[in-house]
């Protein structure tokens, strides 16, 4: 490595580890989500939300103006985001995705070596954060290829499944005037939140938000009926479906009661070579099958699952995240 590139990935890394510090921060204070929203917003909308005093949100986006990750509004106080926010967060959160999320993993390999199955249930990590840093991960690196491939089908109804927050949704919904959605999350917090955004931008009326694990669909899927595409971001891995008849089964649900609907997946495939360029799916890979115990289905293995449920014309597409795929079946 030449002086000027080492400088380079030193540069890249000290900046990123900044931004991380900001957004994480951000996160808690509830700054992140308005400037995702693209709206513009009062600093003292934030000080009501987080409790935090004035002088500190304005030292705070006083700091985010400087990372040109948000602009000062014309009206005196307010803030918007800008282009570069979506793709800071985007790449900042596989750090804290990796650092912060997985930290009490990663923290007792030990335990997690010789006590699999007693580690999983001693070393839990916090859901929320889990769901927010993954949700990051995807802002410019899988979502935008989901939508753009949702919107392909022109849909009258759409359900995503573990929808979090409903973003994914929203923006559809927004494109797709005639159409209507369904989130199912099993974060009650996400849900909340969902709703709580969902009633200030007034889709109240076409978004219906269900508290619920994905697979109480297998028993009960009569959300699924009339559904014309399905979503799931980074979802169906966490069904364990080499070692597990659910994913099969909610597939066959799907398949069953909307006969016609296209499925969108965005999910892993196990060590995406070459590694050397895919060092975060191969510790993706590893923080899966060690300390989570789940098994991701190869490429074949994803398109045999869609193709023995009945679904035709499985494809597959590599997005922007390291070890991922877009997965499409009809």
């Amino acid at each position: 490595m030449t002086e000027a590139m080492s400088a380079t990935a030193i540069d890249s890394a000290q900046n990123l580890a900044g931004k991380s510090i900001f957004l994480e921060m951000g996160a808690r204070l509830g700054v992140i989500e308005l400037l995702m929203q693209g709206e513009p917003f009062d600093a003292e909308q934030v000080v009501c939300i987080s409790g935090a005093k004035r002088h500190f949100v304005d030292a705070y986006l006083a700091a985010l103006c400087k990372l040109g990750l948000a602009t000062q509004g014309a009206r005196p106080g307010s803030y918007t985001g800008t282009e570069a926010l979506p793709v800071a967060v985007n790449n900042c959160g596989y750090l804290l995705w990796a650092l912060q999320s997985c930290a009490p993993l990663i923290q007792h390999p030990v335990q997690f070596a010789n006590d699999l199955p007693g580690s999983i249930d001693t070393y839990v990590r916090n859901g929320e954060h889990v769901a927010r840093t993954s949700k990051w991960m995807g802002a410019t690196d899988f979502y935008p290829h989901a939508e753009k491939e949702i919107l392909k089908a022109n849909p009258k109804k759409i359900i995503d499944f573990g929808s979090g927050t409903c973003g994914l949704l929203i923006r559809l919904l927004e494109q797709l005037p005639q159409a209507t959605g369904i989130g199912i999350d099993l974060s009650a917090g996400a849900c909340q939140k969902a709703r709580e955004i969902i009633e200030g931008k007034g889709l109240s009326h076409r978004i219906e938000v269900i508290h619920a694990p994905v697979e109480s669909l297998i028993d009960d899927p009569a959300l699924l009926t009339d559904v014309d595409v399905i979503h799931a971001g980074f979802v169906f891995h966490d069904l364990n479906p080499t070692q597990s008849q659910v994913l099969p089964r909610l597939l066959t649900a799907i398949k069953t009661v909307s006969p016609q609907a296209k499925l969108v997946i965005a999910d892993a495939i196990p060590d995406d070579e070459p590694w050397e360029n895919n060092a975060y799916s191969l510790a993706f890979t590893f923080l899966h099958t060690h300390f989570m115990d789940r098994k991701f289905p190869s490429a074949d293995g994803w398109r045999r699952l869609l193709e023995q449920a009945g679904f035709v014309d499985v494809t597959l597409s590599k997005p922007g995240l390291s070890g991922s795929r877009l997965i499409v079946g009809h």
